[in-house]
């Protein structure tokens, strides 16, 4: 079924190619020359055959109410080669049965029909060699065709089904969908699965009625078949990726029209995807303005979106046809329209749709470059998103989220964000560039080049790199070679070695900085940043490091433009001032990819400089850089955790949400390590330093809320009565007494919690019990599960018949991650007979997890005890599983030693601190260093 067009015949079809639409296809893909050219073990396909065109059936069988478990199809793959002698052509399959295999000549004739017993198949490379009874010539197109049958799966790769219930009917419905990234489109249909192998695809969707499909073009026509069936015929597609191929087969309806936007979803949600329809037509008319190259003149006319019910991902970029999961482009009301929804919508389509350019027109030649993709997404993703929505001060937001988020993972054990092509081979190597590393460091990095070149150069090289690769492959040399011709001619640096160092190396610098010459000299020294020195890393590796900063005479925090670079060959660096300096902060705004460390008497004019009126102008993106390099270089033991908290002492007059959330990042390490007896210290030291942010925002919304102090709210009353702060819980009480109606859903789960700790926690289990939205339940039954009045919750509802596994298990989790102080009494209520909790979650390996996760809570060597002796007398019982309790036995002492070792002098300092008179300036500015800093100064 190669589809109305194309049925007359096979040479017909082949015939047809030779002009219009095919021809243009055939100048254009002998015009891609940048073919991955990397062969190891066998993995990589040779590039001595390159395709074209696809003309790609597939059909599925059954009826809409019952779809088939397999389908069928077939695919004639135009191609060339430009090796003499060829007697064989290489290319993927995965779980595919062919049934036939020919090769016809240019003009349609056949040349050889290949037996299915003499093709050969590797399933480690899953590649499929079809032998060739002659040569092929060079640069002549063939037609290699194959009839197959394959599987419609169920673990969201290739073709796979998901399913909903329709509100009305009751009826499941089903939807049929692809997800072909990374290596799986080889599951759908016999192809040169590499994304450098670019073709274009001219795809048919054989169907039962009742059903619709949409793929990565428009729909050209449907014609009918025997047996209530249909074939919809889509047009050609633009050169791409196999990897980029899509479609849909459901019963959705369309908002919108493909030819300017369309949304496809579930009839029942049309009325709720009108804000994603609305954030699409802004997204894509923004990047056609900063692109200078419109979506339509990329090569397809369509752009769709359309959503499913389970999904592996937020979203994927298929080009003209992103699948999104239903919660990105659903908005119920009431329910998932807050201010959080919203923004994650606003920020997952701006990410998916930068990828029409930055993935489906420009595309990296091999996954060892998978950067060169997710790198301009993600910060596309925050950077277009608060072009449209500054309101969300997502620029902000970015340096928390993103950037500190990764400085923390790649202080570990790591990866660069560039590897060499022969070091990216297997399945697994490239589902290892998969990482947070291509998203979020690449970036920050993409961030970092742009603040030091400024916005209209970077504009300028982004745009060229666009036009000049357009329908191509690049490696990172090609975007370098681009940046160049619009970087700042000043000051100098090497810029080769420059996007090297943090692309092609793993981890990144630090920056020790001390006063010399009474205060008029800064010294610079830098160093490898690794939170385990100990763990194997090279803490060799120096960078070439751009200099960015400001001072108490020259506060200049919006200069993001480098006075000069930390060349890696050099020892240190010095800055001169001719007037003595109090304070310098490094790297402003945290726009560039290190972490600073300062020496004392600089850290405590920082610390009385934020004291002051505004900060002493010092922006929220540096004071969060301030707490969250503190916070690290204490956990890398650098700096004991006293001087950390003694310098967040400043947060007393701190109200804005940025430091907050790197704050509480840093103190989660600490708090979950922290006894029931150190935990009231903890809680008034968390009442003197939120002062002034909880006396600002209180407990219930306010008219003059901006998004962040919504935000920030949410984020103080999370932590102040979850460590049992009396004002925020007796705050939380009376306000959940008073008012009846629903908090926002930015905040309904952790005003719920809250209440539920109190006298609330019979309302919120009544509200979750008479909810009917699925995902609201979900949300009381956490809520609920907040509550301290924990042997009922436990014995009625977690023990109860009407929840189900997953509930239980998140149930009991809430409990004690919600209230770390009763931590024992709830082990040990679980402990007076685990048989009851085996019998509600049915295994025993489901009963180790549980108490695995609670024992992570330990903190004491009694509760370590109590823990081993339950072992000791109930292993027995947990047959094989008793060894993931064994391995959390050896967590809870590695836990323990941590605590002792690192939280010594900190948890004298609570005691000591509360003894006395609080919180004070004066205790604030008495901070002494730890010696390690001075030996890390020299």
């Amino acid at each position: 079924l190669l589809g109305q067009r194309t049925t007359l015949s096979l040479q017909l079809a082949l015939t047809m190619k030779g002009s219009g639409v095919g021809m243009r296809l055939l100048v254009a893909v002998i015009s891609v020359t940048l073919i991955a050219s990397a062969e190891s073990a066998g993995y990589r396909l040779s590039n001595n055959v390159r395709p074209s065109y696809y003309n790609l059936t597939i059909n599925i069988q059954g009826d809409a109410s019952n779809p088939s478990s397999t389908f069928d199809g077939q695919v004639a793959i135009t191609l060339q080669t430009n090796q003499s002698n060829l007697l064989e052509i290489t290319l993927h399959k995965d779980a595919l049965n062919i049934s036939s295999c020919s090769l016809y000549s240019k003009t349609g004739v056949l040349q050889q029909s290949v037996a299915t017993s003499s093709l050969k198949y590797d399933q480690a490379t899953q590649q499929l060699t079809v032998p060739l009874s002659q040569a092929l010539t060079v640069n002549e197109n063939y037609t290699l065709h194959f009839q197959f049958t394959g599987t419609v799966r169920t673990d969201m790769v290739g073709l796979f089904s998901a399913s909903y219930v329709e509100p009305a009917t009751g009826k499941t419905k089903w939807v049929l969908l692809t997800q072909m990234q990374r290596l799986n489109a080889r599951l759908v249909f016999p192809c040169f699965d590499e994304p450098a192998l670019k073709a274009q695809f001219e795809v048919h969707i054989g169907r039962p009625s009742g059903f619709n499909s949409i793929s990565n073009t428009n729909l050209i026509n449907t014609t009918s078949e025997a047996n209530n069936r249909y074939v919809d015929h889509f047009d050609v597609t633009p050169i791409m990726s196999t990897y980029l191929l899509a479609f849909v087969i459901s019963e959705y309806q369309a908002r919108g029209s493909p030819s300017d936007l369309a949304i496809y979803s579930r009839p029942e949600y049309y009325s709720k995807t009108e804000d994603s329809y609305n954030i699409g037509q802004r997204v894509v008319a923004a990047y056609n303005e900063v692109f200078k190259m419109p979506y339509k003149q990329l090569g397809n006319e369509v752009l769709q979106f359309a959503t499913s019910p389970r999904f592996p991902h937020n979203g994927m970029e298929n080009w003209g046809l992103i699948i999104y999961s239903d919660n990105v482009l659903v908005r119920d009301p009431g329910y998932t329209d807050g201010l959080k929804e919203k923004e994650f919508s606003t920020r997952i389509i701006a990410h998916e749709t930068s990828h029409m350019w930055f993935g489906n027109s420009v595309t990296f030649s091999w996954w060892s470059y998978f950067w060169l993709n997710e790198a301009f997404a993600r910060y596309y993703e925050y950077f277009m998103a608060n072009e449209l929505c500054p309101e969300y001060q997502l620029d902000q937001q970015f340096v928390v989220r993103q950037l500190q988020m990764i400085l923390r993972t790649d202080a570990m054990p790591s990866q660069p964000m560039s590897s060499p092509e022969a070091s990216v081979q297997t399945p697994a190597e490239i589902a290892h560039k998969f990482s947070s590393i291509a998203y979020a460091k690449g970036a920050s990095i993409v961030r970092m080049w742009r603040n030091i070149m400024g916005g209209d150069n970077f504009d300028k090289s982004i745009q060229s790199y666009l036009k000049e690769y357009h329908l191509n492959n690049t490696r990172p040399s090609d975007l370098f070679a681009h940046l160049k011709q619009n970087w700042p001619a000043k000051p100098n640096v090497d810029l080769d070695v420059f996007f090297t160092d943090f692309t092609e190396q793993e981890g990144y610098p630090m920056i020790t900085v001390n006063f010399t010459e009474n205060n008029h000299r800064a010294v610079l020294r830098q160093k490898r940043f690794l939170s385990n020195p100990g763990d194997g890393s090279n803490a060799t590796i120096k960078y070439t490091i751009p200099i960015t900063f400001a001072t108490n005479l020259k506060p200049t925090f919006q200069n993001m433009t480098p006075g000069i670079y930390f060349m890696k060959n050099i020892t240190q660096v010095q800055l001169n001032s001719q007037d003595e300096l109090d304070w310098i902060i490094l790297n402003v705004k945290q726009s560039n990819y290190y972490r600073v460390l300062y020496d004392t008497p600089i850290l405590n004019n920082i610390q009385l400089a934020l004291t002051q009126s505004d900060h002493s102008s010092i922006p929220v993106e540096s004071r969060a850089q301030l707490v969250d390099d503190l916070f690290n270089f204490a956990y890398a033991k650098m700096l004991d955790y006293v001087e950390v908290f003694q310098f967040v002492e400043y947060m007393s007059k701190e109200v804005s949400y940025i430091p907050w959330y790197a704050a509480y990042n840093g103190m989660e390490r600490v708090a979950k390590r922290l006894t029931p007896q150190q935990l009231t210290n903890f809680e008034k030291y968390l009442k003197d330093i939120t002062s002034a942010v909880y006396t600002k925002l209180g407990v219930n919304s306010k008219n003059n809320d901006v998004v962040l102090d919504v935000y920030n709210r949410e984020l103080q009353v999370s932590w102040l009565c979850k460590y049992q702060n009396a004002a925020c819980n007796n705050d939380v009480k009376q306000s959940f007494e008073q008012n009846l109606e629903k908090p926002t859903p930015d905040y309904r789960e952790t005003y719920y919690c809250a209440a539920a700790r109190t006298t609330g926690y019979a309302r919120v289990l009544e509200l979750y019990q008479k909810e009917t939205n699925s995902g609201e339940r979900e949300l009381l039954w956490r809520a609920a599960s907040c509550t301290r009045d924990y042997r009922n919750h436990y014995t009625t509802q977690i023990l109860g018949k009407s929840t189900t596994v997953a509930e239980k298990i998140e149930g009991l989790a809430q409990m004690y991650e919600q209230n770390p102080d009763l931590v024992s009494a709830i082990f040990a209520m679980i402990t007076e007979d685990i048989q009851l909790l085996y019998s509600a979650l049915g295994t025993w390996s489901a009963t180790a997890e549980v108490l695995s996760d609670l024992a992570d809570y330990f903190t004491t060597t009694e509760q370590q005890k109590q823990f081993s002796d339950f072992i000791d007398k109930n292993s027995a019982l947990f047959g094989t599983s008793v060894s993931i309790l064994k391995t959390a036995q050896t967590t809870v002492s590695a836990n323990l030693l941590w605590a002792d070792q690192r939280l010594g002098k900190f948890v004298n300092f609570l005691a000591s601190r509360n003894g006395a008179a609080g919180l004070t300036i004066a205790t604030a500015l008495l901070m002494t260093m730890s010696a390690l800093i001075s030996c890390l100064l020299k």
